[in-house]
Parts: C-alpha cells; sequence; structure tokens
C-alpha cells in the first residue's frame, strides 16, 4: 500500500503531548525536557536529533537514531541536501521500521526537513533542466558546486522528492535553508549594487515561496513551514542579515494572496545558530521596539530550533564547544608525512611534466605557478580538525587553482 495511504500524516498535538509526558515518566526527565513548539500545538524533546552527518549506509547512524527515538527524542530535522539525500532516507526507513512495531509512532514524532540548496543529485537535476531549455527560475548560481533556489517550482519539486525519501505523505515543518545565499551571491557579483533593492527583490522572492509553501499546507503536504538562516542574529544594517520581521510580513501577504485576506499564515517555526559564541539571537537588538530575534518569536509564537548548540563559526572557523577524542599522538608525524609525500610529487611534476605543459599552454589559460600545496597545508593543517573542513579547503582553494 502507497505511503500516502498507510501512514498517518502528521505529529498531533495529542500524540506528542502523550509521548513526552510518558518519557518523563520512564526516564525521570526534568520539567523542561519537553517544550511547546511555538503556535503548531506539538510538543517537542528540548533536544533534537540532528541529521546533518547521517547517511542511509552506516549501520551506526541508524543505531543512533533508533537509540534516540527509544530514548525519548520527537523532533528529528533533517534537509534535502544533507548526504545528499542519504539523511531523509535513513529517516525513512527508520520511522518505517518504528510504524511496523509501534502503530502511532508516527503521530508523536515531527519531522522537520529543508530546502533550498542546490548539490550533488539535485545540482546534476538543475543543470540537465537548463540543457533541456526547461531551467529552474531565479536560480542563485553562487558557487560552481553550490547553487540556491526557492522558486515555487523549485520548490514542490524538491518537496515530492523529500516525501519520498522519507516515505511519508506528508511534513511536519518545511523550513527555507539559508535563502541569504541571495545576498551572498549579490554581494559577489555587485559589491557596489543597491542593498536597499537587493533586499525588495529577496523578500518578494520570499513571499511567491511563502505562497507556494501555503498551497502545499492547502493541499496537505506540510502542516507548517518558515525559515532557517545563520543570520537571523546578526546586526540589522549587515548585508546578509535576514529579518524575521519581513519574512512574517511576506507569509501573511502570501496567506492572503492564497486564501483571502486575513488567513492565518502557516508561517511558525523558526531556527538559526545559537552557542556560546553565536549569542546574536539572545543579544542583538535588531529588530523593532528595541527587541531581539527570540524577543519576536516568543512574541510571535514562532517556535526556534537550534542548529549549532555544540559547535560554533567564528570568523570561518570551526570551534567546537563539547568534548571529543584526543588527537591520536601520531597525528602531527602522520601529517608531516602526508605533506612531505605531497611535496614530492609536487617536485616530480615540475620537473618531469610542467616545462613541457608550459610550452603548449597560452597566455589567457591562467596562473602558471608550479603547485605548492605541502607548504600551503603545512600552515594550516593544524587548524583543520574535521572533514568539513578540508572539504572547504579543497573546494574554496585547492580545486580552483587546479
Amino acid at each position: 500500500m502507497p505511503a500516502s495511504l498507510a501512514t498517518p500524516t502528521f505529529a498531533t498535538a495529542a500524540a506528542t503531548r502523550d509521548c513526552a509526558a510518558r518519557a518523563v515518566a520512564a526516564h525521570g526527565f526534568a520539567a523542561g525536557a519537553y517544550r511547546p513548539l511555538g503556535r503548531t500545538g506539538l510538543t517537542a524533546s528540548a533536544l533534537g536529533f540532528g541529521g546533518y552527518r547521517v547517511d542511509d549506509e552506516t549501520p551506526a547512524h541508524r543505531q543512533s537514531l533508533e537509540q534516540a527515538l527509544a530514548g525519548g527524542v520527537n523532533l528529528v530535522d533533517t534537509s534535502s541536501n544533507y548526504t545528499d539525500g542519504g539523511s531523509e532516507r535513513l529517516i525513512g526507513r527508520v520511522l518505517g521500521a518504528g510504524l511496523a512495531a509501534q502503530p502511532g509512532l508516527r503521530e508523536q514524532v515531527i519531522v522537520v526537513s529543508k530546502v533550498g540548496y542546490v548539490q550533488g543529485q539535485n545540482l546534476a537535476l538543475a543543470r540537465a533542466a537548463q540543457e533541456q531549455g526547461q531551467p529552474f527560475l531565479e536560480m542563485v548560481e553562487y558557487h560552481p558546486d553550490c547553487w540556491h533556489c526557492i522558486h515555487p517550482r523549485f520548490l514542490a519539486d524538491q518537496l515530492g522528492r523529500t516525501l519520498e525519501r522519507l516515505a511519508l505523505p506528508a511534513l511536519d515543518v518545511y523550513l527555507l535553508h539559508n535563502p541569504e545565499y541571495f545576498f551572498s551571491d549579490w554581494a559577489q557579483r555587485t559589491p557596489q549594487g543597491d542593498l536597499d533593492a537587493a533586499r525588495a527583490e529577496f523578500y518578494r522572492r520570499c513571499t511567491q515561496a511563502f505562497a507556494e509553501l501555503e498551497r502545499q499546507a492547502q493541499q496537505g503536504r506540510i502542516a507548517w513551514y518558515g525559515v532557517s538562516s545563520n543570520t537571523f542574529g546578526e546586526p540589522a544594517p549587515a548585508p546578509e542579515f535576514v529579518s524575521p520581521e519581513r519574512l512574517l510580513e511576506a507569509a501573511r501577504a502570501a496567506a492572503a494572496f492564497v486564501h483571502g485576506p486575513g488567513a492565518a499564515p502557516r508561517f511558525a517555526v523558526v531556527q538559526c545558530p545559537l552557542n556560546l559564541f553565536e549569542g546574536g539571537p539572545a543579544r542583538e537588538f535588531n529588530q523593532s521596539a528595541g527587541r531581539t530575534f527570540l524577543d519576536l518569536a516568543r512574541a510571535e509564537g514562532l517556535g526556534v530550533l537550534v542548529n549549532r548548540p555544540l559547535n560554533a563559526i567564528r570568523q570561518r572557523h570551526l570551534i567546537r564547544l563539547a568534548d571529543r577524542p584526543a588527537p591520536r599522538p601520531d597525528h602531527a608525524a602522520q601529517a608531516e608525512t602526508a605533506l612531505a609525500d605531497l611535496g614530492g610529487l609536487e617536485a616530480d611534476y615540475a620537473q618531469r611534466f610542467r616545462p613541457s605543459i608550459l610550452e603548449h599552454l597560452p597566455e589567457s589559460a591562467g596562473p602558471r605557478e608550479p603547485f605548492d600545496w605541502a607548504s600551503a597545508f603545512r600552515s594550516v593543517v593544524a587548524h583543520v580538525d574535521s572533514r568539513d573542513g578540508w572539504i572547504q579547503m579543497l573546494h574554496g582553494q585547492a580545486f580552483p587553482n587546479i
């Protein structure tokens, strides 16, 4: 039987409330272990399961999600671009298996996913659409390997793919994922451009995106929607600042357009980083009447999800705020050995291959200097302590030069 017929549609107020009560009784949790998710009526565990790095091919990831659900976690957060769809597939499989053993599970678990990033298979899809003369409109081509889009046609396409991977008929919460890429791309392309005009265009795009999400809610494919942004806590004049007040205005306009004047929008959840270093949402008075982002969210009944509680981005560097295993004692020696091997390869290339390549390389072909990544990496290797850090270095520095 198709998932749309066999699977309950949404998490419910009663089931999430009962789930919280049972977990508190069973595990002795404090009262604050579960909280209302804004005006949605849902009760969410204060600690959710983040799906950023999990996939459907790693047994430990499945075990972690199963243990989280069994331990009382009832909010699961993912996105279409997390492990190129593998995160959503994992969550779908675990929930599917759980439903077979516990039929009421779907109504207890709040499933959140996000949309906007165009990477991996989505990037291949977007490029194929361009080649066929039917491109997704208003595509933000921020980086060769990372585009972004919140156009209604793209949102509808992506929601269908997300629901298929999750094996669910509907989502509880659907968030636009870091739409501020629009401003990043705008600043890159027009560094002296009119910021007010850029903001007007940005919120126009948000309004039409929200209208599409209102239609999807009307069709029963999502219950609530909102925005996940890394810049809610920035000062209001900052070029990439996303104003939740203007987003609320856009949502009200979208609801009125789709449903009629006075209709209440389904915009009800926002997400942002909030930790010891990134405290802007709690400390920056960037809203009207001298309010912070959290003040506004409380006043408007918005549910707030925090997506970086245990690490921080500061001056483009990752800072971990939780204990982790100490580096192996031979880490420095291994790094030095690898860098020495890389230096040997670069020297061999420079001696044996580079001269003949330069003979046939036109002057317009770009940088002509020899590779020297052994030296470049040596200066930063002690500061890069994660896979993501290396990937950013490769895509931001190494690959463009190569």
